[in-house]
């Protein structure tokens, strides 16, 4: 079981720099906070990358989450949390793909 959660875990944050990436320009505070979630956050949630594209939530709702993880043992230190809050904004802001009928043309 910790093999397989590692192995997630080892996948996650290889997925994780080229998403981040793309969203915000390498912004070495998102790039702080994503390196943080795949250390510590992933020790309990192993499905983080679906988590995140279902959750969408405002800057202040995933601070308040942050806290409240921290609160639940999270080993998040103070001056990571305004690094993890903006890579989970950041990341449950990316746009998902709209799905189109197979005769819909494109809009652009």
């Amino acid at each position: 079981m910790a093999r397989r959660i590692a192995a997630l875990a080892i996948a996650l944050a290889m997925w994780m720099p080229a998403a981040a990436t793309a969203q915000s320009g390498a912004d070495p505070q998102i790039e702080k906070g994503r390196v943080v979630v795949a250390q510590v956050c992933t020790t309990c949630h192993t499905t983080l990358g679906r988590m995140l594209q279902v959750h969408k939530q405002t800057p202040q709702q995933w601070r308040d989450l942050v806290y409240f993880m921290i609160s639940r043992g999270a080993q998040v230190m103070p001056d990571e949390i305004d690094a993890v809050t903006a890579f989970l904004a950041a990341q449950s802001a990316r746009e998902r793909p709209t799905a189109r009928s197979p005769g819909q043309p494109d809009r652009k």
